[in-house]
């Protein structure tokens, strides 16, 4: 009835369902009395439950709003967790209550037990809410971490972008320092001259001198671009060579595998099918032939970026050689005028010093795609490591690990306390709030047929939670209830022992210790209030009945009957 009243699923009989409307639970928040009433949603299994609080009642039509309310109450702010399929979800007051209530049956079978596991990693965020830590799988860090990654893959695709950018404009530009600054006097020679010849007096003299200087330069640039060219030719034919080599090595290889498969065929040399003899000879057929068209594909490449420098030389040699024509033509032929001369010198060392000034532009855009393409993989760097720290659960998480490092002395302690045998002190606890002892999981252990050592396994665990839980004197859930352990498969003298020292614990941290049995009876003391059936049944005691059945309370006193 009371972890019903708290939101934890009615499983009642048909009669209690038949017979009662509600559950009703009187407490108090903060010396402040607190009722809730639960309906016992005894047809359609609709939730509805009231919290009168502080002379505010609100009315609740889902475990999930009954839930949000009482945390809120509580002073707890549940987060927003994810769920197993991945999606947002909330923890709700029964996910949470199963570290403070077991339940008779299978609650004693496992650690942790609720009546739906619906939260990744359930058991772990519930003590990590319990205890005020952070979670383990934030839905915020799940939606950041994949708003992360989206921005990943824009920057890995800019950053791709960039660089076919940076690879298209450095073809064929020299950018090294040296060659910007003879660039850069080259294009200030050239505005003095292009100065001089308009300021000059003899231009027909003049402009004679420098067209002749003009057409020497012309032919040296002719004389190297012809030998650069000739030299990219050299080297594609010898590419070309070389792989027609490789191809013929592949086909060699190519020839030896199939006389390996004639080989195989022959059942006097290998009689088994896979037999692994020719097993080496195979893996190394494999790695040649990927070594080879690797080659193969590397000379392609190169080969073909030969090929297309050649092309540019092949249009930058006739473009050459119409300015030599027509630095020639205007000085060689006897009917120009050096006004011409002038005209046709002028506009050469233009045509130069725009090409020069190209190239110096060429190489400034070069450093500004450089800078862009440094700034994009920057910014790469810093979203890998937001997701880096994002992804970073429970390594760095020091309160997380104290805490289990807590707990792990805590139930040896309880262990102890329970006089639990046949099982190693040698307690782990891994980042799912998973016990192993001596590398046996719960389940190991109840497989075989231990399930008293179970019991108390679970017991010490719960224990250990508790008086972990209890150090913080602002904690909100200051109990814990035992709904009938099997006293059948715990010698009463360590049952006795359990609860007298979970008791002192309590009194000590302002908790209360909530038990029920069907024939242990433990002593009470003046703070302890021991709830007895009293109405009268067929054969005993019942905690329901009619008014007409109620027993006198010195008759319900002196009788244990069923409970409490």
């Amino acid at each position: 009835m009371l972890a019903s009243a708290l939101g934890f699923p009615n499983n009642f009989r048909a009669e209690i369902l038949e017979k009662c409307s509600a559950v009703v639970l009187h407490a108090e928040v903060d010396k402040k009395p607190l009722k809730i009433r639960r309906a016992l949603e005894a047809k359609n299994g609709d939730f509805y439950a009231t919290i009168d609080f502080d002379g505010t009642q609100t009315e609740h039509y889902s475990e999930a709003s009954f839930s949000v309310a009482l945390f809120q109450l509580l002073g707890l702010k549940p987060p927003r967790l994810v769920s197993n399929k991945g999606t947002e979800a909330q923890p709700y007051i029964a996910t949470l209550l199963p570290l403070f209530y077991l339940i008779q049956g299978h609650g004693y079978s496992a650690a942790y037990r609720a009546p739906s596991s619906f939260i990744a990693d359930q058991f772990a965020e519930m003590v990590r809410f319990a205890f005020g830590l952070n979670p383990k799988h934030s839905f915020e860090i799940k939606k950041s971490l994949i708003e992360e990654k989206g921005a990943l893959e824009a920057q890995t695709r800019k950053i791709v972008a960039a660089q076919r950018v940076l690879e298209y404009q450095s073809r064929g530009v020299d950018d090294s320092d040296a060659n910007k600054a003879a660039l850069q006097l080259t294009s200030e020679s050239l505005t003095q001259q292009i100065e001089g010849l308009r300021a000059s007096v003899d231009a027909k003299g003049t402009a004679s001198s420098t067209l002749t200087e003009l057409l020497r330069q012309k032919d040296a640039q002719i004389q190297t671009r012809q030998l650069e060219l000739f030299e990219l030719k050299t080297r594609v034919a010898g590419i070309e060579t070389i792989r027609a080599e490789i191809d013929g090595e592949v086909k060699t290889l190519g020839l030896n595998e199939e006389a390996l498969g004639v080989f195989k065929s022959f059942q006097e040399i290998c009689r088994v099918p896979n037999c692994g003899l020719f097993l080496g000879s195979s893996e190394s057929y494999g790695k040649n032939l990927l070594y080879l068209k690797d080659q193969i594909k590397d000379l392609e490449r190169n080969s073909r970026r030969a090929e297309i420098r050649a092309e540019q030389l092949a249009e930058r040699l006739e473009e050459l050689e119409e300015e030599r024509q027509t630095l020639a033509k205007s000085l060689e032929s006897p009917t120009t005028s050096g006004v011409d001369q002038l005209v046709t010198a002028v506009q050469s060392l233009t045509k130069q010093l725009v090409s020069v000034e190209s190239a110096l532009a060429q190489i400034s855009g070069l450093k500004d795609s450089r800078s862009k393409l440094f700034k994009l993989e920057q910014e790469r760097d810093r979203i890998q490591d937001r997701i880096e720290g994002l992804t970073n659960t429970g390594r760095a998480d020091h309160a997380f690990n104290d805490l289990r490092r807590k707990l792990r002395e805590l139930t040896v302690k309880w262990m102890d306390m329970l006089e639990t045998t046949s099982v190693s002190r040698n307690v782990d606890i891994d980042l799912n709030l998973r016990f192993t002892f001596g590398g046996e999981t719960l389940e190991t252990i109840g497989s075989g047929g231990t399930s008293s050592t179970t019991s108390r396994l679970v017991l010490a665990i719960h224990a250990a939670l508790l008086e972990a839980y209890l150090a913080d004197g602002t904690r909100p859930f200051r109990f814990l209830i035992l709904d009938t352990p099997k006293q059948d498969e715990l010698h009463t003298a360590d049952l006795a022992r359990y609860l007298t020292e979970l008791e002192k614990m309590c009194e000590a941290n302002d908790a209360q210790l909530l038990f029920s049995s069907t024939e242990y009876e433990h002593p009470i003391a003046k703070q302890d209030k021991r709830w007895l059936p009293s109405y009268r049944g067929p054969e005993k005691p019942m905690y329901l009945g009619r008014r007409s059945d109620l027993l006198p309370e010195t008759e319900a006193a002196s009788d244990p009957g069923d409970g409490a």
